[in-house]
């Protein structure tokens, strides 16, 4: 498990701004500071839990909004498969799973030995886990005075899709990264982003023999 949270230093540097700007739209939405902190420390899903926060604060009801958030992360259910031939996974692993997590435990599982696997991923896992919830915090207790300055809201919110581009830039030799990543670009620059999430995940899925994985 310290190979692996050591490894996860690249996650939690770019969690950890971005939980600060959730932690202070969650106060600046109305949200209580133990409600916001108990979102982090149970959904754990940055994009189910700005929308989350965004639906209730237009007064959507919990439990739509609940459901809303859980059909974002419906991409991870391709995330298990891509990762089953080197990695057992339980409830723990899949609660730990999040986009950056998956990206580099499927460069890094294959080169480890088999008995190392669990305890590098759930190292990886901690320390995404960690820093997003001592962000989520500090974010929630004094974020939104830093929100206030100009630039800095929008340099939080590009953060997290920087470092998950720096870590997805191993996986384009490979043809299958290529291909759900074009189909996905391509859906997205036609307005239609969930729909290239679900294409790009089938196609990771079914591509056929080793070319799905590094």
């Amino acid at each position: 498990m310290k190979e692996g949270l050591q490894a996860a230093w690249p996650i939690a540097l770019g969690y950890f701004p971005v939980a600060v700007a959730f932690g202070a739209l969650g106060a600046q939405a109305g949200l209580g500071y133990l409600w916001i902190q108990l979102t982090s420390l149970l959904v754990f899903a940055g994009a189910s839990q700005f929308a989350l926060v965004g639906l209730l604060a237009q007064g959507v009801p919990p439990l739509l909004a609940a459901t809303l958030g859980l059909l974002l992360n419906l991409r991870h259910a391709f995330y298990g498969p891509a990762l089953r031939p080197y990695l057992k996974g339980g409830p723990l692993e899949a609660f730990l799973l999040t986009d950056e997590v998956f990206a580099l435990a499927l460069r890094a599982l294959p080169g480890l030995p088999p008995g190392e696997r669990r305890g590098y991923f759930l190292g990886l896992g901690l320390g995404a886990y960690l820093s997003w919830n001592l962000g989520t915090f500090l974010g929630a207790l004094g974020g939104q005075g830093l929100l206030a300055w100009p630039g800095v809201g929008e340099a939080l919110a590009f953060a997290l899709p920087a470092l998950f581009l720096l870590l997805a830039l191993p996986h384009l030799k490979n043809p299958a990264a290529l291909l759900a990543g074009g189909a996905a670009l391509a859906l997205h620059l036609l307005g239609q982003t969930a729909w290239g999430l679900f294409l790009a995940g089938v196609i990771g899925f079914l591509w056929p023999g080793k070319g799905g994985r590094p």
